[in-house]
């Protein structure tokens, strides 16, 4: 098995799964299957404004951000030429659970996502 950032890769079953973080801030992976066309970023923006939510994106050397103005938890999105199949949620303290975070699960899994943790795939 290989460590690479919060995922670990079990190469003889052939997945990747998620682990949490050892520190304070928790992250929630989000993706698509791999059979699923990947979803327009703006696509996901649009999909974040009909929870009520208003969406701001910054694309940084290191990747692209998500920020959503009135919280402190951010989105980090991996993306190629606006178009993306896996983000993080990176939960700020005390927003790890509540209307935020079931707001972004509802946005992404009207979009077809799925949220992925130490046991598996479940439903957004």
């Amino acid at each position: 098995m290989l460590r690479i950032s919060h995922f670990l890769l079990d190469r003889d079953k052939g997945f990747a799964y998620y682990r949490a973080a050892a520190f304070s801030r928790m992250e929630t992976l989000l993706q698509l299957s791999d059979t699923s066309a990947p979803s327009a970023l703006t696509e996901v923006l649009d999909s974040l404004k009909k929870e009520h939510l208003d969406p701001r994106l910054e694309s940084k050397a290191w990747g692209d951000w998500i920020y959503l103005d009135g919280y402190n938890s951010v989105i980090s999105i991996e993306s190629n030429r606006g178009l993306s199949s896996s983000a993080t949620i990176e939960h700020a303290e005390g927003e790890e659970d509540g209307e935020l975070v079931q707001c972004i699960y509802r946005a992404f899994g009207r979009l077809g996502w799925h949220g992925v943790d130490e046991d598996g795939e479940f439903e957004l």
